[in-house]
This record gives C-alpha cells, structure tokens and sequence, in this order.
C-alpha cells in the first residue's frame, strides 16, 4: 500500500476499461499512480496528466519507456493528448478525488485538522493567475461566500456562516485553517456534531480555488473526443455534485452506460481505506 495515496476501486477500473497489452490509456489524474501503475502493469501505453507539483515528482519514481507524464490540468486534456501523440486511446480514467498526499501536508491548507496550516487549497501552487482559499475568504462578497458554501458544499447554513466569516475578517484577516474552522464552529458548535459541516465547507472552498466542476465538464468533452469507438471512459466521483455532472453527461447518445448504477468499495477496501467509502465509479463505452 502507497504512503503517498492508495487508489481506490482499481480492480474495477482495471476490469471496466477492460486493460490490455499494446493499448493506449490516459489516467488524467495521475495522484499517487496507482492506477497509472497497475495499468502499466498490464501491459498497456500510458499517459498520465496532473497538475501537482508534488504529484509529478512521485511519478518520477516509476521507469518504464510506456509511460509519458505531463504536468497540465485534466480540462485540457484533449490539447495535452494531441501534443504528446494520443490522439486516438482505448481507454481515459478520471479519478477526481483528492489525494491522501495533499491532505496529510499541512502546507497545502486542504484539511482542517492543522490549524497553523496556510488556506491556500490551490493544486497548482505556483500558479498565479489562481487565488488562494485566503484571498478568496478576503475579498469575496457575502452573498458570494453564501452562493460558494451552498452550491459546492451543499451546507444548509451557508447564509450564517457566510455572515460570520465577513464579520470576522474585519477584526483580522483569515489565512489558516485553524481560523477559519473557529469561525466555522461560532455558527455550528464544536465536537462531532460540527465535523461535517466544516468539512463541507472546506470542500466548497477547495471547488471553488480550483474550478474543478468547470474543469470537469471540460475534461469529460476532451474525452469524448479522444476516446476510440468502442473504447470506455472511466470516472471516480466522491460527491454528489461531481457524480452529478458525470451521470448526466454520459446519457448522451455517443455513449453506451456500462454500470447502469455506480460501482462502490467492497467492505474489505472500505475497511482498508476508509476515502472509498464515499467512492463512485461510473464507466460507459462510446458507440
């Protein structure tokens, strides 16, 4: 099992892109690798696409002449598959969760575990045309900050939390994570109870930061434009919104459902890796 991250579902991504030797796969989200691994394995051609620095240095680490790595965000996918001679693949897989990596570093401001943490949440850190989860929290209106939490986070007290937040900022400025759960917890309380809604509204901040619907729902067009007939598209959603897009995004006629319904974690994984619990894999052929 990775320290960096451990995939979930990959033997039924391995079975549902139906992975053979001499095929050409993308994996547009290369995270830890473990699919991009376990793909090559196979004996198939792999591009491997992912925005994050950190990510790109643990793909470093795998030395095979059927692998291309490319830094680049997954929206583009179709213009980074053209470039680097994949055209026409057999297979693309999306797995859109975030990585154990990313959470367990402080630095990256993605989990609310570590107060001193900068809120910053961006997967490109260097990019600087993208404002942090702090300059977001600074200069967003109320009634942004309430459309961001309710949309992306589903949160029924967007509105509260929202009007917190601006009253705080005012006293001084919200740039770690410590702070802005305490702000959190002025509306919702502390304790077990309050975890789900902090989480939610770290979620919606991280969406946000990083535009990842619209990235989505670029990525999966790219896709549709690179896969052969009869090749399969393979997504990994971890919430409702994302599996949203997806789910009405492949009953287009170009596209034949495999898994009427998502794949979910087996219990034995969901013991072993407790982030696929909340895992869904959904995966459909083009005609």
């Amino acid at each position: 099992m990775s320290t960096y991250h451990t995939s979930v579902l990959l033997e039924e991504v391995l079975k549902g892109l139906d992975v053979k030797a001499g095929k050409r796969y993308i994996d547009a989200t290369f995270g830890g690798g473990g699919h991009t691994r376990a793909l090559l394995e196979q004996g198939a051609d792999v591009l491997a696409i992912d925005e994050d620095t950190d990510a790109l240095e643990e793909a470093k680490k795998i030395e095979s002449p059927h692998l291309r790595i490319v830094q680049g965000n997954f929206r583009n996918i179709e213009t980074i598959a053209k470039q680097e001679g994949y055209e026409q693949v057999d297979g693309i897989l999306f797995d859109l969760g975030v990585s154990s990596h990313q959470i367990n570093i402080a630095s990256r401001g993605f989990s609310f575990r570590y107060d001193d943490a900068p809120l910053d949440m961006r997967f490109l850190q260097v990019n600087n045309d993208s404002k942090s989860a702090k300059e977001l929290i600074a200069k967003a209106t109320e009634n942004e900050l309430y459309e961001i939490f309710a949309k992306y986070g589903e949160e029924e007290r967007a509105r509260t939390i929202a009007v917190h937040l601006i009253r705080a900022r005012q006293v001084k400025p919200i740039v770690t994570a410590g702070q802005l759960r305490e702000v959190i917890e002025s509306v919702v309380g502390t304790g077990k109870a309050s975890t789900g809604t902090v989480a939610r509204i770290f979620q919606a901040l991280r969406i946000a930061v990083n535009d990842e619907m619209g990235a989505l729902e670029e990525g999966l067009i790219g896709a549709s434009h690179l896969v052969i007939s009869g090749g399969k598209i393979a997504v990994i959603s971890f919430h409702s919104l994302e599996d949203r897009i997806v789910k009405r995004f492949f009953r287009q006629s170009a596209f034949i459902e495999i898994t009427k319904k998502p794949l979910i974690a087996s219990e034995e994984e969901e013991t072993e890796n407790p982030r696929a619990r909340s895992a869904k894999l959904r995966i459909v052929q083009k005609r």
